[in-house]
């Protein structure tokens, strides 16, 4: 007697394993020329430098408008606190001024005019009236009338100017 496996073969005696039907596969093989045109393109350097440039352009006008508004706020901050005492000024002014004259009244000066210093008010008697003979008579004469139409001619120039 041989011994040999081949009587013996525990294999057959197995449960059977239907092959599954294989499913498609979803990979779809593309030639190489569609691989170069659809492979993502390598970042240049050059445009990231020119983007970071951009970016720091950016960020630098926009610092400027901030800075810009501050000082703005600032500056108005400080103009009304000038007017609000150009105000108070004002008011102090013209408190003191009520003073003064109230002070100084016509009443007063007239006190002061006859007490202190002797005078008194005017009379008829003090009045002398003059007449002027028919040839005397006072002129204003114009400066800028005088002179010939050249000048004339400026100065209407001048005064359609100003």
């Amino acid at each position: 007697m041989s011994k040999q496996n081949t009587a013996y073969d525990f294999s057959l005696f197995e449960p059977q394993q239907k092959e599954l039907p294989r499913k498609p596969s979803n990979v779809i093989e593309l030639p190489s020329q569609q691989l170069k045109e659809n492979r993502r393109p390598k970042r240049k350097s050059l445009g990231l430098v020119a983007t970071f440039c951009f970016m720091a352009l950016m960020v630098s006008i926009l610092g400027t408008l901030v800075y810009g508004q501050v000082q703005l706020t600032e500056l108005t901050e400080q103009l009304n606190s000038a007017t609000k005492q150009m105000e108070e000024q004002k008011s102090l002014h013209t408190q003191l001024k009520v003073k003064s004259d109230s002070r100084m009244t016509l009443q007063a000066a007239e006190v002061y005019a006859k007490d202190q210093l002797g005078m008194s008010k005017i009379t008829y008697a003090q009045v002398e009236c003059i007449k002027l003979s028919p040839g005397d008579k006072g002129q204003v004469l114009d400066p800028n009338a005088a002179g010939n139409w050249w000048t004339s001619a400026w100065n209407s120039l001048q005064n359609l100017l100003s």
